[in-house]
């Protein structure tokens, strides 16, 4: 058996490609493996070498990474989306879902070209990963074998979001929400197209399965290892960890250290701040961090982060789908404090496994607390390592997985 997985989140370092969207494929390609070989078709940046020679070295790291049989195709996503973007105009996005940033990209003759070729070799079935993946399958003309299309993050939901924040926190202009209809119209298509449909919340499930009435709709959620119990650190260190290419995580971090850390400070002047993660130049003031915010960069070595940590917490006011980082952070038995966006489709109960505030102030007095309070830090932390234990752990989502597919 051969499944077709395509993708167009290429992990081009598979060592510092740990966050959320890579933890959550290499959680789909754990269980594809146990079921069948592997035809990997990424799309990757134009500026990016996809040589014979570089394709071959890099199927041979593919291979030992995941410990399976797999073959490496590479396209370049099209570089038409720079044409539409000399100056805003919205309009051929509003029409056409296809002619949207980022969705251009993996829309073009060529791209489907490269897909064409892929099903030549005649694969049982296809995985797409996320709905940028689902372009040239819902464009190609070819014969296709039944698509699992894992959505993750409701795209509509999560572009809305963004355009809603208020303008420090919005990165996205207002012609955005031109976008909307042809977004949702193209999502829903995809869903309707696809033999099943993975979303990593029932709360999305009940939204796109029941309120939408879309055929196929599986609950999927985000997973982990549980990793070795830790003591809980007495040291007042606070955690926002994420990737910053990744803008909500951006908005999240700047929230945090603009609004909330100046309260925290104020109140307990000893305490510290750290914001790990990749890229993290693209936070405003991360050349002149204010005073107890430390800049960490990638952190490879997760079970030293934690250790240091007492606090973690999760600011995010906009995107959609289940947050990684909040499992993980409850698998380390450590106290949350997050917003309800943040914690979204997660089974935390506020005031049981976490504190969920919405406004810095509120934020920063639950944050202030859980330093000061050691056994309300250990009342809150177990109660969500339960939780993540009894629902997250990876290897009953593997299973459940491979029982969809």
């Amino acid at each position: 058996m051969k499944v077709l997985f395509v993708s167009n989140n290429f992990p081009t370092d598979l060592r510092i490609k740990t966050h959320g969207v890579y933890k959550r494929m290499g959680l789909f390609v754990d269980a594809i493996k146990g079921l069948a070989s592997i035809d990997f078709l990424y799309y990757v940046s134009p500026s990016f070498d996809i040589s014979p020679a570089t394709v071959t070295k890099l199927e041979q790291e593919f291979s030992e990474h995941w410990h399976a049989d797999v073959t490496l195709t590479l396209c370049h996503r099209s570089t038409r989306k720079h044409q539409l973007l000399r100056r805003p105009n919205y309009l051929p996005g509003a029409l056409n879902f296809f002619a949207q940033k980022p969705y251009i990209s993996l829309s073009d003759k060529k791209q489907v070209a490269v897909l064409d070729a892929c099903l030549e070799r005649q694969p049982d079935a296809i995985f797409a990963h996320r709905l940028q993946a689902m372009c040239p399958l819902m464009l190609t003309n070819a014969q296709l074998p039944p698509i699992f299309f894992d959505l993750d993050d409701i795209e509509h939901i999560s572009l809305a979001r963004q355009l809603k924040q208020p303008a420090p926190y919005r990165k996205k202009d207002r012609g955005y929400a031109l976008y909307l209809p042809s977004l949702k119209r193209a999502e829903l298509k995809a869903i309707r197209q696809a033999k099943k449909t993975f979303i990593c919340s029932e709360q999305d499930r009940t939204y796109l399965a029941e309120q939408l009435k879309l055929p196929g709709v599986v609950t999927i959620p985000n997973a982990i290892t549980l990793p070795k119990v830790q003591s809980l650190t007495a040291e007042p260190t606070l955690l926002f960890i994420g990737s910053y290419t990744y803008q909500p995580n951006v908005t999240a971090a700047e929230f945090l250290i603009e609004q909330a850390w100046p309260h925290i400070h104020k109140a307990i002047p000893e305490a510290r701040l750290l914001i790990a993660g990749a890229n993290p130049d693209k936070i405003r003031g991360y050349q002149a961090p204010p005073q107890g915010v430390k800049f960490t960069g990638f952190v490879e070595n997760l079970d030293e982060l934690y250790q240091k940590v007492r606090v973690v917490c999760c600011p995010i006011l906009s995107g959609s789908g289940t947050r990684v980082k909040l499992i993980e952070a409850a698998a380390y038995r450590k106290p949350i404090v997050s917003t309800r966006i943040g914690a979204e489709g997660l089974d935390l109960v506020d005031g049981e496994a976490i504190f969920l505030r919405d406004h810095a102030q509120t934020f920063a007095d639950a944050c202030i607390e859980l330093l000061q309070n050691h056994q309300l830090c250990q009342q809150l932390g177990n109660n969500a390592y339960a939780v993540a234990s009894k629902r997250y752990n990876r290897a009953q989502i593997l299973q459940q997985i491979q029982h969809h597919l």
